[in-house]
């Protein structure tokens, strides 16, 4: 127990532990977020959760402002509600072979992790050493004991996923309940906590009732107004002085008898906040805000006694009340050599001491009497989820009436709501995901009055990908890095979707036959379960398509993708209500947000090489792959593209966007250069971007021509169609940020109705309904760009005004089999399965000479024409098709 003014995250390792479980009365979401979580997960920790007071976190959400869980998702945060207050913090950390333990006094908030003065107690464990197992015992029985009694997912996480993965906590020690412990530091400490039987004020005297005490010294920044706790010490302890430290900025025992045993001190003058903000560069005279709680004891014979955690002393926390106590945890240390005092900095000059009536005394209520009178609610919300389409909700309570289960969106804005006669305690129901992003939900009566507290909507999906497997552990490293601000790492992660073979269809390993890269697998073997979902149990449909989701590496590639694309790091974000305990305001929150995430990158040729190395080679080996299964030795006859095919297709798109005509400044030999990713130039190769968008879309428009694969399971169907939207709007974007020459219009024109026809609505009603929403997003896309080129509103006029018109009257004449017979050199027909072609040359027999992207390259002809890999290139005879008017 050395005096160290430091965070609790700087203890934290890298990549030692792979999970944690923190509980906490008060959260602070921004703090959480961009320090916590930033933290934990650049450490390697995933499985990352929160178990907070089930009243403050209600409180939280009435002012929620729809920034939730926005800077850092995939974390679990479960209210637990009690009679009184949920108080404990602690902070449990699991590795494979090791843990770390942590007990005190901060919440989660930057308050409490920072600013406030807190006390804490640490240990480790290691599997090649006994010692402190027995603490980790006694934690542990704690925890799991919380964690049993959760209901969804968390419950899962805090269990089964640890122990899978830390396989040394089912071999440690039992212990008996409240015992001491002989610990790595030689001083035997106890695990004390309030329950329904006992109580940590129980477990305490019994420790000490042999003892001859002879001082006492106790610190809070909250005490009962009688001091109860404070004339019960000097009741049992009649001998001892009793030194008690008081913070006007709490609650001070303003009420108590004060007798000759009790001499009073403010804490600014009790040595160890003077001392902590000299070592911090403050003024000597500032003071901090006391936040630990501690009662010491001094015996006769030297030995000491010293207890610290959440409780403060009154009789709530320390279980004077019985059953209506707070849940709390502290720990007992029992040091025979004593110094514990000194070792903190806490030095009491008897010149110091004040009389109780020179502290300032508040006649406010304490934030557990106001949080908790103002959130109670006839029926508590305690965990729901979205699985794929469906709503998963528990709660506790009894109601007989009809209710309504009200969702509300990300900006807090009523989205929809569902009414049901029954209430039961796990309800279930479909959501019609098309509502958009369904982010809270409560539940009011048939008048809407609200009957219960309001709730974070988990992702089940999100959360299933935060779990402790080491097989993707670089991967979600690698993601984590990104998150963090190395967004150049996103070229480290193509890697594992080159390598994709999640769906192993016939010609899934095409992408490099060549070589013995990829491993085939069985037809008949489902996905390597790489993040686990087995407590979802979908009784209708095949394991391999619920696993699909959750094991494909080049989804989740491209969920990093969309990360930057479209949060871009944001850091702009209001404060949250962060009460902490004994503060109004935690608005003001120290520290340059942008700076901790900004990376400043030391660019160099050789590494500018390297990263575009990366890129290349992604889009290399998508291009070999696309025109294997086109056009290879081995081509299957028929071939659908799968929710694979599609995601890697997307990524690429991503990529053209993000580095598209981006540069990058390098110094070699005291000379400035630039580094161009992806140029804007006339190529037709894949290291630029009207060459990728060539090959790479033409392509995959070729393979979209029969279809996609069918899938039984539902939210499979509806992940194919939305990806399909994305697809397509991205396929279009792409297309119109590109310099298109006047004698390569008809590429654009030729892709652009592909997309639209492959991608899109085929039925005129259906495109003509849908045409806002697809003009709304294409927008939405081209205000993400990064860099436009030359050319780009003309393009996008093009599209708009000749493009859509035009394909709107081939779909016509498609629904009214209202063909052509005729065409002329120069036109751009549709015909399947060719799709829209430009006619380079026909005659009068109708044999057509087509070009479209997507059709082999033919180096004699330099074009794409070559409709078959057949060595002798033959004409199409075309008796019908249908002629654009462009």
């Amino acid at each position: 127990m050395i005096l160290e003014r430091e965070n609790i995250l700087t203890l934290i390792g890298s990549r030692r532990y792979h999970s944690a479980i923190l509980t906490t009365f008060s959260f602070d979401f921004y703090f959480f977020e961009m320090k916590a979580m930033k933290w934990l997960r650049s450490c390697g920790v995933r499985n990352i959760n929160v178990f907070i007071d089930g009243h403050y976190y209600s409180e939280l959400m009435q002012q929620a402002t729809g920034e939730e869980m926005q800077l850092s998702a995939g974390y679990s945060l479960y209210p637990v509600f009690q009679k009184s207050v949920f108080h404990p913090k602690i902070w449990m950390l699991f590795g494979e072979k090791e843990g770390l333990l942590i007990v005190g006094s901060g919440n989660l908030t930057n308050s409490g992790n920072g600013n406030n003065d807190e006390i804490w107690g640490a240990f480790h464990f290691d599997i090649r050493s006994t010692e402190n197992s027995s603490v980790f015992s006694s934690a542990w029985d704690y925890l799991s004991t919380l964690s049993s009694s959760v209901k969804g997912q968390m419950n899962e996480k805090t269990t089964k996923w640890i122990l899978e993965h830390s396989k040394w906590l089912n071999e440690l020690p039992k212990t008996k309940p409240f015992q001491f412990i002989e610990t790595s530091q030689k001083e035997k400490v106890a695990f004390l906590f309030n329950t329904e039987t006992t109580s940590i004020w129980n477990e305490l005297l019994k420790h000490l009732s042999n003892e001859k005490v002879v001082e006492i010294t106790t610190i809070s920044p909250y005490y009962d107004k009688n001091g109860k706790v404070l004339q019960e010490l000097n009741s049992l302890f009649p001998s001892a002085i009793v030194k008690v430290i008081l913070d006007e900025s709490g609650l001070i025992p303003s009420a108590m008898q004060v007798s000759k045993a009790f001499t009073f001190y403010d804490w600014c003058d009790a040595g160890v906040s003077k001392i902590q903000y000299a070592k911090s560069g403050n003024s000597g005279n500032s003071k901090s805000k006391l936040h630990g709680k501690i009662i010491h004891f001094k015996t006769k014979n030297g030995k000491e006694f010293c207890l610290f955690g959440s409780a403060n002393i009154t009789p709530a926390g320390l279980g004077l009340l019985g059953k209506n106590s707070n849940a709390e945890v502290s720990l007992l240390i029992q040091s025979e050599k004593g110094g514990l005092l000194n070792q903190l900095g806490i030095k009491l000059k008897t010149s110091n001491s004040k009389t109780l009536d020179e502290f300032t005394t508040t006649t406010s209520k304490s934030i557990y009497e106001t949080i908790i009178e103002n959130n109670q609610f006839k029926l508590q919300l305690l965990s729901a989820e979205l699985i794929y389409d469906e709503f998963i909700l528990h709660s506790n309570g009894t109601y007989t009436d009809e209710f309504k289960v009200v969702f509300f969106d990300k900006q807090n804005r009523f989205l929809y709501s569902k009414t049901f006669s029954n209430y039961e305690k796990e309800l279930k129901t479909k959501l019609n995901l098309e509502l958009g992003t369904f982010q809270y939900v409560q539940l009011t009566n048939i008048s809407e009055e609200i009957i219960s507290n309001k709730l974070l909507i988990s992702d089940y999906f999100l959360l299933a990908k935060t779990h402790p497997n080491p097989k993707t552990e670089e991967i979600e490293k690698i993601y984590s890095e990104i998150q963090n601000g190395e967004l150049s790492k996103v070229l480290d992660l193509l890697h594992y979707a080159i390598f994709d073979e999640t769906e192993n269809e016939t010609g899934a390993s095409f992408l490099d036959s060549r070589r013995n890269t990829f491993t085939k697998l069985n037809d008949d073997k489902e996905p390597e379960k790489l993040y686990d979902l087995s407590s979802y149990k979908a009784i209708e449909n095949s394991g391999f398509e619920k696993n699909l989701l959750l094991s494909s590496l080049s989804l989740r590639v491209l969920d990093v993708l969309k990360f930057i694309n479209l949060n871009e790091i944001s850091t702009n974000k209001k404060a949250d209500i962060s009460i902490d305990e004994q503060e109004d305001d935690l608005g003001n929150i120290n520290g340059n947000e942008e700076g901790e995430v900004a990376t400043v990158r030391n660019l160099s040729f050789v590494m500018l090489k390297s990263e575009k190395r990366k890129l290349m080679n992604y889009f290399d080996n998508l291009y070999n792959y696309q025109q294997e299964i086109l056009y290879g030795n081995s081509r299957p006859k028929t071939y659908r593209p799968t929710l694979t095919d599609l995601t890697k297709y997307l990524i690429a798109l991503e990529l053209i966007s993000e580095y598209g005509g981006k540069s990058a400044k390098y110094d070699e030999q005291d000379t400035h250069h630039f580094f161009s990713y992806l140029p804007f130039v006339d190529d037709y190769d894949n290291n630029n971007v009207k060459g990728c968008c060539l090959n790479l879309i033409g392509d995959f428009l070729m393979l979209a021509r029969s279809g996609f694969k069918a899938y039984e399971f539902d939210y499979t169907k509806k992940k194919i169609e939305e990806l399909k939207k994305e697809a397509l709007i991205n396929t279009i974007v792409c297309l119109i940020n590109n310099r298109w020459k006047d004698d390569e219009l008809h590429y654009f024109f030729t892709m652009a109705l592909n997309a639209l026809h492959y991608l899109g609505c085929r039925n005129v009603d259906d495109f003509n309904s849908n045409f806002v929403e697809l003009k709304s997003k294409i927008n939405i896309r081209i205000s993400e760009l990064k860099n436009r080129t030359k050319g780009f509103e003309k393009n996008l006029e093009i599209f708009y005004e000749r493009l859509c018109p035009s394909f709107i009257k081939v779909i016509e004449q498609i629904e009214d089999k209202n063909f052509d017979t005729s065409a002329v050199n120069g036109q751009i027909i549709y015909k399947s399965p060719w799709g829209y072609s430009y006619v380079q040359y026909v005659n009068k027999t109708n044999d057509f000479t087509l070009i479209r992207p997507g059709f082999m390259w033919d180096y004699d002809k330099e074009d794409y024409i070559k409709h078959s890999p057949d060595e002798i290139y033959l004409p199409l005879k075309l008796s019908s098709f249908i002629c654009t008017d462009l």
